[in-house]
């Protein structure tokens, strides 16, 4: 076989099948011959990500990881990066005012339990925010 033609195996790890529907092992499939065009192609072949298993998508979800950075940018919870505690006072306000406007442009379109959690996480931040901002003691 000459540098210009070489043979690679592909296998399909996902989950699922190509139409969408879960497959029964939850693993992948048999795996596929190809012929790269080139050594280059073959030797940038992506190998499959192993399966792992991700947090539902849901609403309060999204509103968590949210409230979470803005904790963060409150100096509240250390930063997963630095492990240490920092402020940046106007990143947490502009938080603040993301969760406000998805308050809004959601209202009516809630659960009761998810427009509670919102309030709730609204109430919390712009508590803490008037805490850093004016020095009231909470």
């Amino acid at each position: 076989m000459s540098e210009e033609q070489q043979e690679f195996k592909v296998t399909d790890k996902r989950g699922f099948s190509e139409d969408g529907t879960p497959r029964p092992d939850g693993a992948g499939g048999k795996g596929i011959d190809k012929k790269a065009e080139d050594g280059a192609a073959a030797a940038g072949a992506a190998q499959a990500a192993p399966n792992r298993e991700r947090p539902s998508i849901d609403f309060p979800s999204y509103i968590l990881g949210l409230y979470t950075q803005v904790m963060v940018m409150l100096g509240e919870v250390p930063n997963p990066v630095t492990n240490k505690k920092e402020e940046d006072v106007e990143a947490a306000r502009h938080g603040i005012d993301l969760l406000s406007m998805l308050e809004e442009k959601t209202k009516g379109n809630l659960t009761g339990e998810e427009g509670q959690f919102l309030g709730q996480a609204l109430y919390e931040l712009r508590m803490k925010f008037m805490a850093k901002t004016s020095g009231i003691k909470l």
